[in-house]
């Protein structure tokens, strides 16, 4: 008692922070464990509920992130976009390092967190990153950086917090899902198969930041056609001051600047970033006019505008790309959409939604072309996906900490009660289990194998016994007896479950997990039924050659003394069989020719009759089999227990991504 009222203690002071530390934007959003119920709030970074993600170094006021990071105009170091695979990279692991500490300090601070609680933090990462890269991730934040880190997909947080927030129907659920996370770094292609299996992720290098940088260029380039009397797409004359432009010179210089001082194209990217997020956000008002995010200014000489509008958008979607193998960014996006529909149809999934999350998503002809390649699927978007992923790593996190305490209690449940219940019930498994193999002995083996001989296909006794033995050893070692064994446990699983369900109920209800997730899958009949016949079979029994052994002797024991006893008594040949075998004895007759009008007497209603007498005989004799042989016993039990024990798991694994 008090063991389980420490463990639900340290379960309810659990504080889960879903840490959405994006390419472009972080945002974090925190739960308890204890709630099931509640909606993630968000955690406030320069009382925003999402930052760029940036850091600056100023020489006297220290380190500052977010848009205060974009405010410090004399810091030495500014580094935004911090998210990549780098994690050789000594700068890169520095600057990272850096930021989260950063927020971790901030969290402090401000009061939003305590560092006596239990913060577990859940960070995102792409789909597309080998577990080798996501576990180098999980260690980078972790030395002396975060407490209790855990590191999960984008794409299924994303799919957590759409089920949750009621985004997807029960039924789109129960079919699959494509999740397409278009971030700054990273498209991210998920595919969610079913509500009970593990997701299947497509991940490619196609980020929205290729879009700002192609701004940024653009931006120097249509001012430099500007000044050399050679414009294409844009007339600037016509939507800028003269003085608003740069010079040829002016453009040059800050070229260089950019160049010796990467920290200024930094600025100017953000400047670009932003002017990209406004043009997707209000298009129809800037098709024409330019959009106005205001201007950068560096080091007090250049004023930097980035220019955009419909026009120079179309042209940036439209331009061949070396990063994308000279496509262009549009382009990229349909073929790698049109493969991973070629790859859904190879193995014969047709999702039923489209989740479209990361603010990138916002981008028109995202969901042009999703309708393009699926046109029969619905495409659904979150109204605030710069905030989707955070929630949903906070959800994913609670689901995972609490079934992490229904695991630690279910296995105690498996390790010290299950053997038991399994125990208790096999006397029923093997009356049942004998009962099917008398049958079918009896049907497939030794009817036809008596009927031979009296057609005089088999012509001595002692060629029926081996007959018999040699059909009996093969049927019991093949497909047939081990799928009726099969059979026969699968129906008897379906009653001690019932047993084990009391159990998990009782725990299930103890950490508020919805108890369709677990109950009616306690035991998944429907998903383990293939596994069972090479899991759990005769070929399992370590003691196969004695049990095959025992019941071949009994069989071939019961046929003949039923068939001498069918002999003896059947009418005038009795003297002629009884004084042979009490003469000659009983193994001369079984090597005995015995002429076709003896054997004729074994109709085909008399081995009828034989098999429907020795039936339950030989049924009694297997299960005493059976039951003598305890190594059959201890075996099947511990291969039930871990069959269930592993069943069980996999409910816990499903739950976590509340899809099962």
């Amino acid at each position: 008692m008090e063991q389980t009222e420490l463990l639900m203690h340290d379960y309810h002071n659990i504080k889960i922070i879903g840490f959405d530390l994006g390419h472009g934007e972080t945002a974090l959003t925190w739960v308890r464990a204890d709630n099931p119920e509640t909606t993630p709030q968000s955690l406030l970074i320069n009382n925003r509920k999402s930052q760029i993600t940036a850091i600056a170094h100023h020489p006297k006021k220290g380190i500052f992130i977010g848009e205060m990071a974009c405010q410090m105009p004399d810091a030495t170091i500014f580094e935004i976009a911090l998210k990549s695979r780098q994690f050789n990279d000594i700068i890169y692991r520095k600057n990272l390092k850096e930021f989260v500490n950063a927020i971790y300090k901030h969290l402090l601070e401000t009061k939003q967190i305590q560092s006596t609680d239990n913060n577990d933090f859940f960070i995102g990462c792409p789909s597309g990153w080998w577990q080798e890269e996501i576990e180098s991730y999980k260690q980078l934040l972790s030395e002396d950086c975060l407490p209790n880190v855990t590191v999960v997909k984008e794409s299924r947080a994303a799919l957590m917090h759409a089920k949750e927030s009621g985004i997807f129907t029960i039924e789109e659920l129960q079919k699959s899902v494509l999740v397409i996370d278009i971030g700054s770094s990273t498209t991210d292609y998920t595919l969610v198969k079913g509500m009970s299996d593990t997701p299947i992720d497509f991940g490619h290098d196609l980020g929205a930041s290729l879009i700002e940088k192609q701004i940024l260029q653009k931006t120097l380039e249509y001012q430099r056609q500007y000044r050399e009397g050679r414009e294409e797409i844009l007339r600037l004359g016509e939507l800028l001051r003269d003085e608003e432009i740069l010079q040829l010179e002016e453009i040059s210089q800050l070229e260089k600047v950019f160049e010796q001082n990467p920290l200024y194209k930094n600025r100017c990217e953000l400047r670009c970033r932003k002017a990209k997020e406004e043009y997707f956000t209000y298009q129809d008002s800037y098709e024409e006019n330019i959009v106005n995010v205001g201007i950068e200014d560096i080091q007090r000489r250049f004023k930097f505008l980035p220019l955009v509008n419909g026009k120079v958008m179309n042209a940036i979607l439209s331009q061949p790309l070396p990063e994308l193998g000279n496509k262009s960014w549009r382009d990229a996006f349909r073929e790698q959409l049109q493969t991973v529909k070629q790859k859904l149809e190879q193995i014969s999934i047709q999702p039923s939604a489209i989740l479209l999350t990361g603010s990138a998503s916002k981008m028109w002809f995202v969901l042009e072309i999703c309708q393009e390649i699926f046109p029969d699927l619905p495409c659904k978007r979150d109204g605030e996906p710069e905030l989707c992923i955070a929630r949903g790593l906070a959800r994913w996190g609670r689901v995972y900490i609490r079934t992490e305490g229904f695991l630690e209690e279910i296995s105690q449940f498996l390790d010290r009660e299950l053997t038991g219940i399994v125990g208790n019930n096999i006397p029923a498994f093997w009356e049942k289990l004998a009962e099917e193999l008398a049958n079918d002995l009896v049907d497939k083996v030794i009817k036809p194998s008596v009927q031979s001989w009296r057609n005089r296909d088999i012509i001595t006794l002692s060629s029926l016994e081996s007959e018999i033995e040699q059909q009996a050893k093969a049927w019991l070692t093949g497909n047939d007896a081990n799928n009726k064994m099969t059979t026969c446990l699968v129906e008897w699983l379906s009653k001690i479950q019932n047993e084990v369900r009391e159990k998990t109920d009782s725990i299930c209800r103890k950490y508020g997990l919805p108890l369709g997730t677990f109950v009616s899958k306690t035991i998944d009949l429907g998903d383990h039924t293939q596994k069972v016949p090479t899991s759990i079979s005769f070929d399992d029994f370590s003691g196969l050659s004695i049990f095959v052994g025992h019941l071949v002797a009994l069989i071939v024991g019961v046929v003949l003394a039923g068939l001498f006893h069918i002999l003896l008594f059947a009418g005038i040949i009795a003297p002629i069989v009884g004084i042979l075998a009490y003469f000659l004895g009983e193994s001369i007759v079984k090597d005995t020719d015995i002429p076709g009008w003896i054997r004729a007497f074994v109709s085909d209603k008399r081995i009828d009759e034989l098999a429907r007498q020795k039936k339950p005989e030989l049924q009694q004799k297997i299960q005493q089999t059976l039951t003598v042989d305890q190594t059959v016993a201890v075996k099947l039990g511990k291969s039930i227990s871990e069959w269930l024990k592993e069943t069980v798991q996999e409910q816990a694994d499903k739950a976590r991504l509340l899809i099962a």
